[in-house]
């Protein structure tokens, strides 16, 4: 191992030594692509390097994985060499480390992430763009739709973890329609500046032993809609420069900074609304400032004003269902998830109530908010979430073994909107996905098998619950 190491060593020190090369931060911008290869498996690797002044930032784009954007924690350069570091956020360690040939126009590296062990990848400048496929069409050859319920256009949350709000907006706007509305694109936006705030303060109240960071449940969603309202997307776009991407990287890493300072370094020295005020301007720094009136459609609004009058949801009419074990069943329980910070209550049924909630409400036109396990597991690919051939029937051990030893985890939102067949009978969810990732975007479609085993928990309406299974809890809800 000392051998190793010594190697990679003089790679990296002796070139810079030799050509005695000033810094060339400059020279990375751009994209850079090449191949990992072993006699098991090869796939491609493209780095891009945004490069303002001496900062560098990375995104990491793996073609044949279907993963693009995929944030890195930091860059640096010593003289010809380079290291990407994405301990944080990719769990990687620093993944590569390259050198700068002479020309610019190569860079001669080690990939060393994934247990493949320290690889050599050389890095060449590309024009090449990858972009990732989204079906914009919820029906796909070969199955027919059972029932799909009338809903609002595919979302977008781009390089940001906030599918907990695009999902559950979507969701909102769908119930809505059913309600009636005119059909209204909200601003999921809107919904994360007073529940980061919120977060962040529970965070500084637990002393730092709260979960903070941009993921988060359908519960703070609507307590956000139920103290503020709701603005339209066409009004408040969560963005300061209306023709760019969402890209949330900085701002959170600048919003666990300051939590973690207040944490550290604030006692004695803080106030809650000190504390909160510096979040919000964090906040507003990337997202701007929702406004406190607006006009829609040549009426005058505020968004509790607009909630009420253009959406029309009551959020105290939504529970989160889930199916687990390890509390009884027909109680309502504090389920163990990291973002589930502000600690709400869960209705706990056996998995074939849970299953039939879910068809059930589907069928009598009430759509679902999902949160479950996507991007882990790898039946969820190319427009599809399915486990292997053998698996045809989930039982409520295999959720809980599953739950508890974190091969099912609290990992992605979606909303779920119809059911479809193949030519066999076998039964399909039909998902809106606000995440490309996989080739997943847009609509996909989900088996019974894969919802009932991956599935964290489901929102719905109340009254999307039969009679019989509510009449089974010894409380109303």
């Amino acid at each position: 191992m000392k051998t190793k190491t010594i190697i990679f060593s003089l790679f990296f020190l002796l070139p810079s030594i030799i050509y005695c090369q000033n810094n060339k931060t400059q020279i990375l911008q751009g994209s850079w692509m090449g191949e990992v290869a072993t006699d098991q498996i090869s796939f491609r690797a493209l780095l891009r390097f945004e490069v303002t002044n001496d900062n560098i930032k990375a995104f990491l784009d793996l073609p044949d994985q279907a993963l693009k954007d995929l944030p890195t924690d930091k860059v640096w350069t010593i003289q010809d060499s380079v290291f990407v570091d994405g301990t944080k956020s990719l769990n990687a360690g620093v993944f590569f480390k390259g050198r700068i040939t002479p020309g610019d126009s190569v860079i001669d590296g080690i990939w060393d992430w994934n247990k493949l062990g320290a690889l050599s990848l050389r890095l060449s400048r590309t024009n090449y763009v990858f972009t990732l496929k989204t079906n914009l069409n919820p029906e796909i050859e070969g199955y027919k739709i059972i029932k799909l319920i009338e809903s609002s256009p595919i979302k977008d949350q781009q390089a940001t973890g906030l599918c907990w709000s695009f999902a559950t907006s979507s969701f909102i706007e769908t119930e809505a329609i059913r309600l009636g509305k005119d059909p209204v694109v909200l601003s999921p936006m809107f919904f994360v500046t007073p529940t980061y705030i919120d977060k962040a303060e529970k965070y500084i109240r637990m002393n730092g032993k709260s979960y903070f960071g941009p993921g988060d449940l359908t519960f703070s969603l609507l307590s956000a809609y139920k103290k503020y309202g709701a603005i339209p997307q066409i009004v408040y776009s969560g963005k300061k420069d209306s023709t760019s991407k969402y890209n949330h990287g900085e701002m959170d890493k600048a919003l666990l900074e300051k939590v973690k300072y207040y944490v550290k370094s604030g006692r004695g020295n803080m106030t809650a609304e000190g504390y909160r005020n510096d979040i919000n301007e964090i906040l507003s720094r990337t997202m701007g400032k929702a406004p406190e009136t607006f006009i829609y459609q040549q009426k005058q609004y505020t968004p509790k004003s607009f909630a009420k009058e253009m959406v029309g949801i009551n959020p105290d009419d939504y529970v989160e269902i889930t199916s687990f074990s390890h509390h009884p069943f027909y109680s309502k329980f504090i389920l163990e998830i990291e973002s589930n910070w502000n600690n709400n209550y869960y209705l706990n049924i056996p998995i074939n109530d849970f299953s039939t909630v879910i068809d059930y409400a589907l069928l009598n036109n009430y759509s679902i908010c999902w949160d479950g396990d996507a991007y882990r597991y790898e039946g969820f690919n190319n427009g599809f979430a399915v486990l292997n051939d053998t698996i045809n029937t989930i039982t409520q051990q295999m959720r809980q073994t599953d739950f508890d030893n974190y091969t099912t985890v609290d990992q992605h939102n979606m909303h779920i909107i119809g059911i479809a067949e193949n030519n066999k009978g076998k039964r399909f969810y039909i998902v809106k996905n606000s995440s490309d990732e996989r080739n997943c975007g847009g609509y996909l479609y989900m088996s019974k098998e894969y919802l009932l085993l991956k599935t964290i928990s489901v929102m719905v309406n109340k009254d999307a619950i039969p009679k019989e299974i509510k009449n089974k809890f010894g409380f109303t809800f």
